[in-house]
């Protein structure tokens, strides 16, 4: 299948948001000297990699093993691109400059990872949906989205990175396993990531709409 020249335009959109809101940090630390947000860049980073490997899987999608391999590698990286949005909560940490330059920095650096987040997700979906049919390609995305609000409170709260599943997955599953197993005492964070499963499916589902809205606004 050969890309749309639309996707090359989108896919360059994307790095030159990166590129803006990174140049944002370069030109804090000019001002003020103080290098306090360069975790955000790496956050960042780390926020594109299920967005490269929705793209290996469309590509592998006629052969199941590669495609599989880079279903779940999408899976336990995609909570890095909604992650971003618990990086809001450094706001006013750090002085130096003018708080709205922060908010901008901040913002550009959670819309971005946001939007790599749900071009992935569409990406998958689109996939399932090839594969299994429309409702199963919703069932997905509702489940990767539920998923992945869980693994936002794993990396915030309790400091878990996705390739420690690799490294120490007897500590991660172990922590899953205590909250997964006492529902009543761990209420807040059931609440928790139904909140930010929400605020993700309503802005995801906007997301997805947007290309059908502007097609019906060519044939009016």
């Amino acid at each position: 299948m050969k890309p749309h020249p639309r996707s090359f335009l989108f896919f360059f959109s994307l790095l030159l948001a990166s590129a803006t809101s990174a140049g944002m940090v370069v030109a804090r630390f000019v001002y003020t000297g103080q290098l306090v947000y360069q975790f955000l860049v790496w956050n960042l980073f780390l926020a594109w990699l299920p967005l490269l490997f929705a793209l290996a899987a469309r590509r592998w999608r006629r052969r199941p093993a590669p495609l599989v391999t880079c279903a779940l590698a999408w899976l336990l990286f995609l909570p890095n691109a909604p992650y971003l949005l618990t990086d809001l909560m450094h706001l006013g940490r750090a002085g130096g400059i003018p708080l709205v330059y922060d908010t901008v920095m901040l913002l550009s650096f959670t819309m971005t990872g946001l939007l790599l987040g749900f071009v992935s997700l569409y990406l998958m979906q689109e996939l399932v949906s090839g594969l299994a049919g429309r409702w199963a390609g919703w069932l997905f995305a509702g489940a990767a989205l539920g998923l992945s609000s869980f693994g936002v409170y794993l990396g915030r709260f309790l400091r878990w990175n996705s390739w420690d599943v690799f490294t120490n997955p007897a500590g991660v599953l172990g922590d899953v396993w205590t909250v997964l197993a006492n529902p009543l005492s761990n209420w807040q964070i059931f609440a928790l990531t139904g909140l930010i499963t929400a605020v993700l499916a309503f802005t995801y589902v906007t997301f997805f709409s947007l290309p059908q809205v502007a097609l019906e606004s060519r044939l009016e």
